[in-house]
C-alpha cells in the first residue's frame, strides 16, 4: 500500500466544512462507507503525532462500526491504538468524505490485523456537479413536473443528477427549441421511492439525441438556481443512496 495521500497543512478540518454537507444518520454513514470499501479507495486516518494510510474492510450498519486496515509501519500502528480520536480523509474522484472518531480497538479480520472504530457523529461528504453525476435508476418514477413559461404543465424524465443540476429527457416537440436561459421555478422532483423536492431549473444545455430505436428526443441539461439547504441535503442523501445501490448491483 502506498502513501499517496497525506494531511495538508492548510486543509480544513471537518468542522470547518459546510454543514449542508454533514451526514447525521447512521444508515446514511453507511451506505457512504460502504462505498467506499466497495471501490476500495484509500483513506488517511491522522492522530496527534502521525496517520496510516488505510482501507475499509467492513461496515457494520446494525452496531453501527466499521472495520479498517491496520496498513503502516508497527510504530504507526501502536501511536493510532493509543490516540483517543482519529480523523479520516479521503478524496478520490473529486468526492470528499471526511469525519473524525473517537478511538480505534485493534480487532483481527479474516485472519489478518485491523482496527475497529465506532461511527461518527458527523460524517462530510462533499459531492459537486462537476465531479460526479449518477444516472436514474430504470422503472423507476424519477420525473420534474411543473409550469412552462406558457402555463402549460408538464412532466419530464429525469436521466440523471447531481448537486449541481439535472438532465432530462422528453420525446414532447414543444421542448425541442426551448432557447437557453429559460427558467422554471417551483419544479417539483419526484425521485422515485425516495423523496419529494421543489428546485427552480435553468436550462443551459438543450440537445437533441436519438434513442435505439431511432426516435427523436430532447435533453435538456438544468442548473439549479437558488437550491435551499433542505433541498441539497435531500438531493445528496438521495444521490448517495443510488451510488451505493448501484456498486451493490455491479458487484464492484
Amino acid at each position: 500500500m502506498t502513501a499517496e495521500l497525506t494531511f495538508a497543512d492548510t486543509a480544513a478540518r471537518p468542522s470547518q466544512i459546510d454543514a449542508r454537507y454533514a451526514l447525521r444518520h447512521p444508515l446514511q454513514m453507511a451506505l457512504c462507507l460502504r462505498g467506499l470499501a466497495a471501490r476500495r479507495d484509500f483513506l488517511v486516518a491522522g492522530f496527534e503525532g502521525g496517520q496510516i494510510v488505510t482501507q475499509l474492510l467492513d461496515v457494520d450498519s446494525r452496531r453501527a462500526r466499521f472495520v479498517f486496515d491496520y496498513g503502516g509501519a508497527r510504530s504507526d500502528n501502536a501511536a493510532l491504538a493509543a490516540a483517543d480520536s482519529l480523523t479520516f480523509r479521503s478524496h478520490p474522484g473529486g468526492i470528499r468524505t471526511e469525519f473524525d472518531t473517537g478511538r480505534a480497538t485493534p480487532v483481527s479480520f479474516e485472519g489478518r490485523p485491523a482496527f475497529e472504530a465506532a461511527f461518527p457523529a458527523l460524517l462530510y461528504f462533499v459531492q459537486r456537479r462537476e465531479f460526479h453525476r449518477v444516472e436514474t435508476p430504470v422503472g423507476e418514477p424519477f420525473v420534474a413536473s411543473g409550469i412552462d413559461a406558457e402555463g402549460e404543465p408538464f412532466d419530464l424524465d429525469l436521466q440523471d443528477m447531481s448537486l449541481g443540476g439535472i438532465a432530462l429527457r422528453t420525446s414532447d416537440p414543444r421542448f425541442a427549441a426551448l432557447p437557453r436561459g429559460t427558467v422554471w421555478n417551483d419544479v417539483t422532483l419526484q425521485m422515485g421511492a425516495f423523496s419529494l423536492v421543489t428546485v427552480n431549473l435553468g436550462i443551459v444545455a438543450p440537445r437533441q439525441a436519438l434513442t435505439p430505436s431511432g426516435e427523436a428526443r430532447t435533453v435538456l441539461g438544468c442548473r439549479f438556481h437558488d437550491l435551499s439547504g433542505r433541498a441539497e441535503r435531500t438531493l445528496q442523501r438521495v444521490i448517495t443512496q443510488l451510488e451505493s445501490r448501484n456498486l451493490r448491483t455491479s458487484g464492484r
